[in-house]
């Protein structure tokens, strides 16, 4: 595609700040990818504070005329004010929230997203041929996030926690978004193989990125990532024209990975849980030998076969083989699903007590890792609250107050949608529901508008994010910075549009300092939890009030350190001002029904621990013989005949 005169007049006066964008886009998604810590809150807060500076300096920089300016159409206007829309429902939901301070938390982390969506918009913008920029950035991201995986896989200091669970996740820290990003490579790898006029060496490389991609994919146990993957290539066989080159690079990249798989299997260093250090450093090298091993057959190959002319006639056999296979391949799968239908739903719906294993047989499991229960629960807060929700990011209340058993417990329900349903009612559902419904129609809209390899790299790359899409179905991604951050950078990446010539009168310059205003206030926003956590740990419950006055924590440290220094007063003020911040969460009535029942008042101990067993069932309150039944026993003179009469009191959990 050329560069229309618009778009080379901004290259040619903006082409520094074009590239100093792009390297900080691909810095800010580096250290997404590799240094988030999983949802770890102090490793948001430095990465949220880059993406916020990203989004706001080249924001601002196009708004003052000192980087090529930003158009964005009418999906990316709707992406983008959908997504900001969300962030401030999400801060509403403080004021009616169930727990106050953990919407705080899930308010800054889609902050931090929504300052993704904004640095690929303005990205995008800059760049003329963004897509295919775009999808080879990605491969590079990838291929070093696959192999840094796979490398710690094979040198157990890299990652010592391997010792205690084998699932491949370093370096996301959880094996389903490593498992998201296998199957999201998939389009990308392929537009890499596919295209016959590419340079074998090329084509061979995106053979390779593939195989590594499934046999990442593989080694996390991820049922789902393999079934998105698999989806992945047969939509770009189906999207795309150059298909026999599509097919040969799924089926040599897949059956390879599919072979060193296999050896991962027999090394109980590689796949078994609980080996020791020595054994992994045996199995280790063997297994980077068969990685090694099968790349470098994958690469050859897909090199040898690039050089090689394949005739019409026999193109047209190779997909009508392809169809004819994956067309029993359905029917198979649909009609074992029909007959086994009962008997898959009653493993499916499994009840909360039982936990699938995480060894390798998890793979061929149907078990629904007690999503179903979880599903239900979030399900049954948003018909108590459809408008409203009980505030962004309160699962584990929700959870707490349902749960069947105390042996399984979430902070999120594993579906992304519901979760937004039963947090943020319907108001915040539609909000998510639109900025994926404005992306997926812009991503078509570009898809249909470019031509050539820019075409392609538009299909490879909205099919990635339609994997991330589906993923956030059956997970917690919102979670997760290192997927969430980047594939909504690549959504507002492709719905940017050309820059217009036009020329910024003053009054943008104001907007763009007023926007490095807000953004410092975002910025102050994510870190004052994290302050606030870290002067908690340090003892100093005071300094974390005042950093996150919203912390139930902070305030039972408070009360802690009043009732050791005697100041009872202050002690019960301070424990009603944490059920008055949660009132319903069991464990702050928890602790002011201990603090009554420890002092002697075994009225009000009786009325708060009543409190505490109706939102935490499993919880404290309700331990067989503990405070509650002693202190119902001495108001109400009722025991329960399960426990002997003058039972000591049970210790505090």
């Amino acid at each position: 595609m050329l560069a229309s005169p618009p778009v080379s007049a901004a290259g040619e006066r903006f082409g520094g700040a074009g590239l100093l964008g792009a390297a900080a886009a691909a810095v800010l998604v580096l250290c997404a990818l590799f240094f988030s810590g999983g949802d770890e809150l102090s490793r948001l807060v430095w990465i949220g504070t880059l993406a916020l500076a990203v989004a706001v300096l080249t924001g601002a920089a196009s708004l003052a005329g000192l980087a090529p300016p930003v158009s964005v159409g009418p999906a990316g206007r709707w992406y983008l004010g959908l997504l900001l829309g969300l962030v401030a429902w999400m801060g509403l939901s403080t004021v009616w929230s169930t727990s106050p301070d953990r919407s705080w938390q899930m308010t800054n982390r889609t902050l931090v997203y929504a300052a993704f969506a904004v640095a690929g918009v303005v990205l995008g913008g800059w760049l003329p041929r963004r897509a295919t920029s775009g999808v080879r950035a990605a491969a590079l991201l990838l291929a070093l996030v696959f192999g840094w995986a796979l490398l710690a896989k094979c040198v157990p200091g890299l990652y010592p926690d391997y010792g205690r669970l084998s699932r491949l996740r370093a370096p996301l820290g959880y094996w389903n978004e490593l498992a998201l990003l296998g199957a999201a490579s998939v389009p990308v790898a392929l537009w890499i193989a596919a295209p016959p006029a590419r340079r074998p060496s090329s084509r061979a490389g995106g053979a390779t990125l593939l195989y590594l991609a499934v046999l990442v994919t593989l080694l996390t146990y991820s049922r789902v990532g393999i079934v998105l993957a698999a989806a992945a290539a047969v939509a770009w066989v189906a999207l795309e024209r150059e298909r026999v080159e599509a097919i040969v690079a799924v089926v040599l990249g897949g059956a390879v990975a599919a072979g060193v798989f296999g050896v991962a299997l027999s090394l109980p260093g590689i796949t078994g849980d609980g080996e020791p250090s020595a054994v992994r450093s045996h199995d280790g090298w063997i297994f980077a030998l068969a990685v090694i091993v099968g790349g470098a057959l994958v690469f050859g190959i897909a090199w040898l076969l690039a050089r090689r002319t394949v005739g019409e006639a026999t193109r047209r056999a190779i997909v009508r083989a392809a169809a004819v296979l994956a067309a029993l391949a359905v029917v198979a799968v649909v009609a074992a699903s029909a007959a086994r239908a009962h008997r898959i739903w009653g493993e499916f719906a499994n009840p909360a007590t039982s936990q699938i294993s995480s060894g390798s047989g998890h793979a061929l499991s149907l078990n629904s890792s007690n999503r179903w229960q979880w599903w239900q629960e979030e399900w049954r807060a948003f018909t108590e609250h459809p408008l409203l929700g009980t505030g962004a990011g309160t699962f584990q209340l929700t959870d707490q107050r349902f749960a069947q058993s105390y042996l399984v417990t979430a902070v999120e329900p594993h579906n992304s949608p519901l979760q937004f349903l039963g947090e943020t009612g319907i108001v915040g559902f539609l909000l998510f529901l639109g900025a994926a419904a404005a992306a997926t129609a812009g991503i078509v809209a570009a898809r249909r508008r470019a031509f050539d390899a820019e075409r392609a790299a538009v299909t490879a790359l909205g099919l990635a994010a339609a994997v991330f899409l589906l993923h956030t179905v059956v997970d917690f991604d919102w979670s997760f910075v290192a997927t969430c951050g980047p594939f909504l950078l690549v959504g507002g990446l492709l719905l940017a549009r050309e820059p217009e010539p036009a020329p910024r009168p003053a009054s943008r310059r104001l907007l763009a300092a007023a926007v490095v205003l807000v953004a410092a206030g975002g910025a102050y926003s994510l870190a004052a939890p994290w302050l606030a956590q870290r002067a908690i740990a340090g003892g100093h419950y005071t300094q974390a009030r005042s950093y996150d006055p919203l912390s139930t924590d902070a305030l039972s440290y408070l009360a802690t350190d009043a009732e050791a220094f005697g100041n009872l007063r202050r002690a019960t003020k301070l424990y009603r001002d944490e059920v008055a911040l949660e009132p319903e969460n069991g464990n702050t009535w928890w602790d002011l029904g201990d603090f009554y029942y420890r002092h002697g008042d075994v009225k009000d101990a009786y009325d708060a621990l009543s409190q505490s067993w109706k939102w935490y069932p499993q919880g404290p309150a309700g331990k067989p013989c503990g405070e509650l039944d002693q202190a119902r026993h001495k108001v109400l003179g009722l025991w329960p005949p399960s426990c002997p009469r003058g039972s000591p009191r049970a210790a505090t959990p």
